[in-house]
């Protein structure tokens, strides 16, 4: 989750990224997903404060387990 604070807007702003199946992977696109955001309010000449964290949830069952559970039963 991506957290973006903006000099005089009275809210904090958020937007959640893709999920990832493991922590170390979520913390490598976590950084990536910063610097895009940066990189993109620069260009578009804004100043902001980012801060992103990777977030442990309960979530629907995955497609690539699915695609997994689907291989063992098709063998």
């Amino acid at each position: 989750m991506a957290l973006m604070s903006y000099p005089n807007v009275p809210a904090i702003m958020y937007k959640g990224y893709g999920g990832y199946l493991d922590k170390e992977e979520c913390e490598s696109m976590r950084i990536l997903a910063e610097n895009e955001i940066a990189a993109y309010e620069i260009r578009r000449g804004n100043t902001v404060y980012i801060e992103t964290f990777c977030m442990e949830m309960e979530s629907f069952e995955n497609s690539l387990e699915k695609k997994d559970k689907k291989k063992i039963n098709d063998a």
